[in-house]
């Protein structure tokens, strides 16, 4: 019988947390956040059922869409965050591990009505918020976390590149073209416990429709935060129809009007898969020791996010929708739109869906079983031989590419979303797996790095984080191009556009014009280039970034900086209104993924250490760990992307056209605990009614 670790007395946790709390690097317990004033035990947090044997069972891992998120009577989402207790399953010790994080409410409901000291029982995945081009998207945040303590957070921070104020939060939307001030998306604002704040997001008519998310980004807790799962999906929806005349497009459209079903007013076949990693440390309630047998899941300091390899060394399992070896269900040759977000900070997914032969009887626990038995390194010949399924990418951070890209490796670093379209042939079972890239293509990677190789030390092939259900139906199978055509048919598209279509060309719903013409050529040649190289000293434990190419200065975020573009003594990379710049982007150590807000950039080239050019379309070769392709980089030649990974010695060459909302914000990795320590800048558009030498935004409301 499967044991199941069960919270015992509150009181005992928070012992524990005083006893193995590190100086000023953990906030105050999790106390009641209701009564701050008077942190009195509370009562224990809702406790698993037991589940029958030591797998998952179906009611524990069934994913599904995070649930939606509904407005108030005043047309508002109330977002809370909250302590959160639930479980995942530990594939490692075949247990279920209790968990007490951070996270937002699926429903508002869920705290209203929670009796006085309970902590919430809920979902560990954030709602799925959703909002149409042209509307106002307004949130009300509500900070329901426990009062902050003057050792992790106190009035005046010493160091803002330390993490601090654990229970302090913001809201930042990840990928949106918004506004960058006032109470729209400005990650300078900062929330206390028992704090509300209304954010109001104004989408633009033209706004691309596609698959966005939100998340903390208070910079000093930004990492802990997310890393408990404090994240959720953000889709913007579309409905205008693209336009033709004389075979040109002079209106694009968007994307959804071929996923839309319109009688019953729904997105059909849509699956929202938020890939997370949530850390937390497992811990004996009745000692101070470790104990993965008897589990409560915490996650109070930076003790465990530090370590490069943090991730890796501990074993965990990347979750879907806060499920861990869930299960999909899906019908058999229907064509689903997979919005899938990496929403975790500590490792790349190699996502690769494979077929497990004569199993259409398997039973959940057989199904694991046997796609398990896959993972391990020696196991690699026969999971070659494995049939891999087909993924077609229409669209990568919420953007529609121009062209479908069909894979069966999909690679995502931390906040790169792919939409794709996905059929399953069969009713035999399909394992979902994490593969184990080179070395070089992975944030948790040696140091220093070696020749790109499958990591020699990784006793993992590939992990399993899922598996696919596939009900038998009598839809007639098609391929993309079909189902494409088949859909613009339906609901009257020209012909022209049909045609393109079948072709696999999605240029009828792409957003931004491209900037690789001759005349933007020429002019992003009479200019300065942006550089940003990612820096640290290892010496020193200094996280951040170089703006000068010949200066090897390495400059932390809110550093004393005196030279050419500092404001009040920061540096501050100043962009004009209107103007493209081309950029250079690269790393002098180890590898981060690159995120800019506001404004996404187009790959003009990815060059090696070598100079080729790694990001060229190749779709004939197939994936491998050595080759002619770069799994990491090719195909990304002229798309448009708001994150992208730079490897050491790699240089990303990308073009950005800064066409509206001028003020600041901020670049960063998107390895959250490295922007934590300052692998940060802001940036500032100005030029029009927003003056470049403006004073700092305000770092609290």
């Amino acid at each position: 019988m499967l044991k199941i670790a069960i919270i015992g007395v509150i009181a005992a946790v928070l012992a524990l947390l005083v006893q193995s709390w590190k100086g000023g690097n953990n906030p105050s317990s999790p106390s009641n956040p209701s009564n701050p004033s008077h942190p009195s035990n509370p009562s224990n947090p809702s406790n698993p059922s037991h589940p029958a044997h030591p797998l998952p069972t179906a009611s524990d891992t069934l994913i599904s869409n995070p649930p939606l998120l509904q407005k108030n009577a005043k047309g508002k989402y109330e977002l809370i965050v909250a302590y959160k207790s639930n479980k995942l399953y530990n594939p490692n010790t075949g247990l279920w591990d209790q968990v007490l994080l951070r996270g937002y409410l699926t429903k508002t409901s869920l705290f209203n009505t929670k009796k006085a000291g309970d902590y919430v029982n809920d979902l560990l995945v954030g709602p799925q918020i959703r909002v149409k081009q042209g509307e106002t998207l307004a949130i009300n945040l509500n900070n329901q976390l426990p009062v902050e303590s003057a050792d992790t957070c106190p009035h005046h921070v010493e160091n803002v590149n330390e993490p601090h104020c654990f229970n302090t939060t913001n809201l930042h939307t990840h990928g949106l073209w918004v506004s960058p001030q006032g109470n729209s998306d400005n990650v300078f604002l900062k929330f206390a416990p028992q704090e509300k704040f209304d954010y109001q997001f104004k989408i633009e008519k033209n706004h691309p429709a596609g698959t966005y998310w939100y998340h903390a980004h208070l910079h000093g807790s930004t990492a802990i935060q997310v890393s408990s799962g404090m994240a959720g999906p953000l889709i913007v929806e579309g409905s205008r129809v693209p336009k033709i005349k004389n075979g040109k497009i002079t209106e694009t459209g968007d994307l959804d009007i071929l996923w839309k079903d319109k009688a019953k007013n729904s997105d059909q076949n849509e699956n929202i898969l938020l890939f997370q990693q949530i850390q937390y440390n497992c811990t004996n309630p009745d000692s101070s020791s470790k104990d993965t047998k008897n589990c409560v899941g915490l996650l109070e300091d930076y003790s465990s996010l530090g370590a490069f390899t943090s991730w890796g060394d501990n074993n965990y399992y990347t979750s879907i929708n806060g499920k861990i070896l869930g299960e999909m269900k899906v019908e058999q040759n229907q064509f689903n739109r997979w919005r899938m977000i990496h929403g975790g900070i500590r490792d790349t997914i190699g996502l690769m869906i494979k077929e497990l032969p004569n199993s259409k009887k398997y039973t959940a626990a057989q199904t694991i079983k046997a796609c398990s038995e896959y993972q391990a390194a020696d196991k690699k010949a026969q999971f070659d031989q494995l049939k891999s399924l087909t993924v077609n990418t229409i669209a990568q951070d919420g953007l529609t590419m121009n062209h479908v890209q069909s894979r069966t490796l999909s690679v995502f670093q931390p906040g790169y979303r792919h939409d794709a379209m996905i059929a399953f042939p069969t009713t035999n079972k399909y394992c979902i797996y994490d593969m184990r890239l080179n070395v070089d293509d992975q944030i948790n990677a040696p140091l220093p790095n070696p020749q790109p190789q499958i990591a020699p030390t990784n006793p993992l092939n590939a992990q399993l984080i899922g598996w696919v259900n596939v009900n038998a139906s009598k839809m007639k199978g098609q391929t993309a191009a079909e189902y494409l055509k088949d859909q613009a048919k339906k609901i009257g598209l020209s012909k022209e556009i049909q045609t393109q279509l079948s072709q696999l060309n999605l240029s009828a719903f792409t957003d931004h014009e491209s900037l690789m013409t001759p005349e933007i050529d020429q002019a992003v040649a009479a200019k300065p280039k942006q550089f940003n190289a990612f820096s640290i000293n290892f010496a020193t434990g200094k996280f951040g970034m170089r703006h000068d190419e010949s200066d090897r200065t390495i400059i932390s975020y809110a550093d004393l900086f005196e030279g050419p573009g500092a404001i009040e003594g920061q540096y501050v990379r100043q962009l004009a209104l209107g103007q493209t710049d081309e950029w250079e982007i690269t790393s002098d150590n180890a590898t981060h993924p690159f995120h800019i807000h506001v404004n996404p950039f187009q790959i003009v080239k990815i060059l090696d250490p070598r100079g080729n050019d790694v990001s060229v379309a190749d779709n004939d070769v197939k994936d491998g760990p050595e080759g002619a392709v770069d799994s990491q980089y090719r195909g990304l030649k002229g798309l448009f992307k708001d994150t992208i990974f730079v490897k050491q010695g790699y240089r990303i060459i990308a073009r950005s056209k800064y066409k509206k909302f001028e003020g600041d914000f901020v670049q960063h990795c998107h390895i959250l605990d490295h922007e934590d320590q300052g692998m940060m800048e802001t940036v500032r558009i100005c030029g029009d009614k927003y003056r470049c030498d403006s004073p700092l935004p305000a770092s609290h409301h």
